[in-house]
């Protein structure tokens, strides 16, 4: 398999996000850096079950990308193969699990907890209703709690507001994603997706409920949380995130098909303006 092609199928940049998160976690927990070993040990599992994670939920969403017309999908194009893709999903999970147990308890629930429900959400849980959105947007939440528990006994309330903002945000963007796959779903025996429940336009309103709401949820941070107060480093990349997702919201109303496909990336592009603001007040 080409190294592109495996970017593709384990979503890298999805993963190194994730280890921005974990730090981030450390870095609020503790008041200052973790030693570089740790945080470098930390970030091995999150980063090593997200690739496993996605390469499963490829494996089991092959048949349903091709009806997407998702060439953009390894196992789609034939650039891996099948083979491929359980071989490394087998292998990040155990990686991940494993290095987990080296830093605490706590720490290895998650891990084991999580590399569970990835599997469970490729196999069942996407096809059910709200659950399977849930999941994700709490993958996106439970790094700022990770790195949290990896240097403290208990979760900062500062933490909480973090991964609060995190849930929501990945919430709107997994809904508006399932009114973009609809078709393919459809042609999925068992699947019952939000938008096939209540239809398009209620899920579209749904999550750009969500996306409004993580919008005026970013503004608590810069009142009431220390490492954030009244910090511009924050402020500013979270500012262009807000208005990100604010477009978003009023535009994916129309249900156009070709600006929910463009709202993908751009809602991973206002995520990552998010984080790095999260980053920066936190660390400088």
């Amino acid at each position: 398999m080409k190294f592109d092609a495996f970017v593709r199928l384990t979503r890298i940049e999805h993963a190194l996000m994730l280890c921005v998160a974990v730090l981030i976690g450390e870095v609020v927990a503790l008041g200052r850096f973790p030693s570089l070993g740790l945080a470098i040990l930390t970030f091995l599992p999150p980063f090593f079950i997200e690739m496993s994670a996605f390469a499963i939920n490829d494996f089991f969403d092959v048949e349903a990308d091709r009806r997407n017309g998702r060439t953009d999908r390894p196992l789609v194009s034939g650039e891996a193969t099948v083979g491929e893709a359980l071989a490394i999903s087998a292998i990040g999970m155990v990686v991940g699990i494993s290095t987990a147990w080296l830093i605490n308890y706590p720490c290895f629930l998650i891990a084991l907890i999580f590399g569970a429900l990835a599997f469970f959400y490729s196999y069942k849980l996407k096809d059910v209703a709200l659950v399977g959105n849930i999941y994700i947007a709490l993958t996106m939440a439970i790094p700022f709690v990770f790195g949290n528990m990896a240097v403290s006994d208990s979760i900062s309330p500062s933490i909480t507001v973090l991964a609060l903002i995190a849930f929501v945000t990945g919430l709107g963007r997994e809904v508006m994603g399932t009114v973009r796959d609809i078709e393919g779903d459809r042609l999925r025996p068992g699947a019952r997706t939000l938008p096939m429940i209540i239809g398009t336009r209620m899920a579209l309103i749904y999550s750009s409920l969500l996306y409004v709401l993580a919008a005026l949820m970013s503004i608590v941070p810069f009142i009431l949380i220390p490492q954030y107060k009244n910090d511009l480093n924050y402020l500013v990349p979270v500012a262009i995130c807000d208005v990100i997702l604010l477009y978003i919201a009023a535009r994916s109303l129309s249900n156009s098909k070709e600006f929910l496909e463009s709202a993908r990336k751009l809602s991973l592009a206002g995520m990552a303006f998010g984080l790095f603001g999260f980053f920066l007040g936190a660390c400088y």
